[in-house]
């Protein structure tokens, strides 16, 4: 069957000489095989490489999630803290403070951090509120 629909649709003309056909179906057969195992590879590679930048960018996703999740609670829990306040400097109490905390500085150190970078101009956490903030940025940095 294979022979037929080879020599039917590869060769021109199939002829007597069955050793020439099976010479040619052979050789065209080769050469679809390796096509399709490169087109294969390609393809592979190409899912591969997809992937990691799907993996990539939910990674982005994640972390400007978490970035997201700090800014919405900050704001609602402390109106005082966060009025006329950029996005970006809210989210540095978290950026500035997470590699603190991931070298393994103490909770002291911590909270004096995260009090320094939560003033908003004459508006100062008191010891309690920068703890209650400092819990809220370990969350976002795990």
């Amino acid at each position: 069957m294979i022979t037929a629909v080879a020599c039917a649709g590869v060769l021109s003309a199939c002829g007597e000489d069955d050793s020439a056909t099976s010479e040619g179906v052979r050789s065209s057969a080769g050469v679809a095989v390796t096509s399709v195992q490169e087109g294969a590879e390609g393809a592979a590679s190409s899912v591969q490489s997809a992937a990691s930048s799907v993996a990539e960018r939910a990674g982005d996703w994640f972390d400007d999630a978490k970035l997201g999740a700090f800014v919405t609670a900050f704001r609602a829990a402390y109106p005082n803290l966060s009025a006329d306040r950029e996005t970006q400097s809210i989210e540095a109490i978290v950026t500035e403070t997470c590699p603190l905390i991931e070298d393994g500085a103490d909770d002291a150190e911590v909270n004096a951090k995260v009090g320094e970078l939560a003033t908003n101009g004459s508006a100062v956490p008191t010891e309690d509120q920068a703890a209650r903030i400092a819990q809220l940025v370990r969350v976002a940095c795990g």
